[in-house]
């Protein structure tokens, strides 16, 4: 089929503002679907073209549309925030529906931010919007997209303002003589944030966005913090129960937004309209199937699923089957697909979480100091009588630092599934590791842990790290999470800490999917920093983003009777 090619052809918005788009359209026939893919790094760079082929889409008899949103590259407008994907992703859905060729259905496709753009559309309520492929989407700003547990996701924050800004200065309306400057200085900032824009305090001074005089939102909205209603405006969780559209999620274990891609499965599930959900042991920006440090086999990428097709030709099978009902035998098959990393194979399931889950303790336990991969820390399935508590110091100048898991940072960061060797060398880090396991321990699903907790400050954080250690040593990252004290009510209230009273928290890792082979042990790491991916607590009790002073603190974690702190795994049943 040919297909013909139309580059920054105009939509209109309801506030006379006009988009750009390209448009691949399929020659003669029709009418056709067409597939919309919405996104902020231009519609002509490569990150259009990462997750669907468009000419193979068109050629499967759609028409496909690629905007730039408001405000970047070829789009009118002044970028905001993104609260104006709600309105503009009705008004494109509305245009699109009625394109030329059109039978009137549209779906829409695309990664990470154009995911986001596909469940702001499907929140706006248009009736034409019939499908969609959110891949890696977020959801929520306060579930790893820009605060989790309370802490503030400052390395994918920083990372990702700085990165949108290149394309603020070059915009016609900003040129002056100063420019050449400003974007040397921009790029110097960008080469060195990791060495020295992340350690800045306060964090509401970041020099490098002030420098390139752009985005300024992010520094407005990031000192007024998580109680901003700004945050609020983004979620899309209150929209769901209203979404009338059919959803294929794709995500990864090592996504820095699987809890969001788990959340809106399990949402949109509830609609009951056809929703399907796919989890491979990915990073945010490698489907492939070596991540990290771990070679998870070839029908683990993106490029070969279980060796049978691409990520293009599933897009189609989609499409095909919500859109044209065309009979492909999709509909019939179990809706869950996950990999399971250590057996390095596929789970089909009916559901997620899985329904034979047994949700499992294993309880922290030590005679004498758990501090280190040296120290006594042990994990048990038996829980603890009478043991002495382990404390360590936590100095914000001296934090734990970040080396792999769910993030999206600069490239000095290496995400997904690294040995954190490193970090359990550090005094300030708790470790307690399992006996040798005799059999395979599968593991699969939502991730808890629930300690009891005291600190000498009036503010502090607590992280718990999972990780599955092999005979050879290498202590390989599966989850995190982190609870900053002041919301372990939630958001709404930030009570101070009372120094040296125990308080019992629950702090969530999201989820992963791991088989524990024979001769491999379970660790779990307690410590209270993972800088510069969450923001460093200062101690004090005041603002962590618009001070710069701090202190350190003497934590305490109890196992005991009382006290029984442990992780809670979702065990599958051998």
């Amino acid at each position: 089929m040919t297909v013909r090619f139309d580059r920054n052809v105009p939509c209109p918005m309801r506030d006379g503002v006009t988009l750009r788009a390209n448009v691949f359209r399929p020659e003669g026939g029709g009418p056709y679907p067409v597939i919309v893919s919405r996104l902020p790094y231009g519609k002509d760079t490569h990150f259009a073209y990462l997750v669907v082929d468009p000419v193979r889409l068109a050629e499967a008899g759609y028409i496909v549309v690629i905007q730039d949103v408001r405000g970047r590259f070829a789009s009118e407008g002044t970028y905001t925030s993104m609260t104006q994907e709600f309105t503009d992703g009705y008004d494109t859905v509305e245009w699109a529906s009625k394109l030329p060729g059109s039978d009137g259905q549209v779906g829409m496709f695309g990664a990470s931010y154009f995911a986001f753009t596909q469940l702001t559309a499907a929140a706006s309520g248009h009736p034409a919007l019939r499908a969609i492929v959110p891949t890696v989407p977020f959801d929520d700003p306060f579930d790893g997209v820009s605060f989790r547990g309370g802490a503030l996701e400052w390395g994918l924050q920083a990372a990702w303002y700085m990165q949108m800004a290149p394309a603020e200065l070059l915009r016609p309306d900003r040129s002056g003589p100063d420019l050449p400057t400003r974007i040397g200085r921009l790029v110097h900032d960008l080469n060195h944030l990791a060495d020295d824009g992340y350690l800045q305090l306060p964090l509401t001074r970041f020099e490098p966005l002030r420098r390139a005089g752009v985005l300024d939102e992010f520094l407005a909205n990031l000192e007024a913090g998580p109680e901003s209603p700004y945050w609020n405006g983004l979620s899309i969780r209150r929209h769901y129960p209203a979404m009338q559209t059919a959803a294929y999620l794709v995500g990864g274990w090592y996504d820095v937004f699987l809890q969001c891609t788990l959340k809106s499965y399990e949402h949109l599930r509830r609609t009951g309209q056809p929703t399907r959900l796919l989890i491979g042991p990915w990073t945010h920006g490698n489907h492939g199937h070596g991540v990290g440090e771990v070679n998870f086999g070839l029908a683990a990428g993106s490029a070969m699923l279980e060796l049978k097709g691409d990520a293009t030709a599933r897009h189609i099978r989609w499409f095909d089957a919500v859109l044209k009902g065309v009979e492909n035998g999709m509909a019939g098959e179990p809706p869950v697909q996950v990999f399971v990393m250590g057996a390095n194979r596929w789970r089909h399931e009916s559901a997620w979480p899985l329904p034979q889950t047994v949700y499992t303790p294993f309880y922290l336990r030590a005679d004498a100091p758990a501090n280190t991969a040296r120290g006594a820390g042990r994990l048990s399935a038996e829980p603890p009588l009478a043991e002495p508590a382990d404390a360590y110091i936590y100095d914000p100048a001296n934090p734990v630092r970040t080396h792999g898991g769910n993030i999206l940072m600069t490239p000095e960061f290496a995400a997904g599934p690294v040995d954190q060797a490193r970090t359990e060398a550090r005094p300030d880090v708790l470790v307690y590791t399992s006996d040798p396991l005799t059999a395979p321990l599968e593991v699969t699903g939502p991730v808890q842990a629930k300690l009891w907790v005291a600190s000498s400050a009036p503010d502090t954080d607590f992280v718990v790290r999972l990780t599955d250690v092999y005979p050879d040593g290498r202590s390989i990252h599966l989850a995190d999470g982190i609870l900053r004290m002041r919301y372990r009510h939630g958001r709404t209230e930030a009570p101070p800490m009372r120094a040296g009273e125990v308080y019992p928290i629950e702090i969530d890792l999201w989820a992963t999917s791991n088989v524990f082979l024979p001769g491999h042990r379970i660790r779990v790491q307690v410590t209270s920093s993972n800088f510069p991916r969450w923001n460093r607590n200062l101690n004090t009790g005041a603002s962590n983003e618009t001070t710069a002073e701090f202190a350190t603190a003497q934590q305490t974690i109890y196992h005991d009777a009382d006290h029984p702190s442990h992780i809670l795994l979702p065990v599958i049943p051998s």
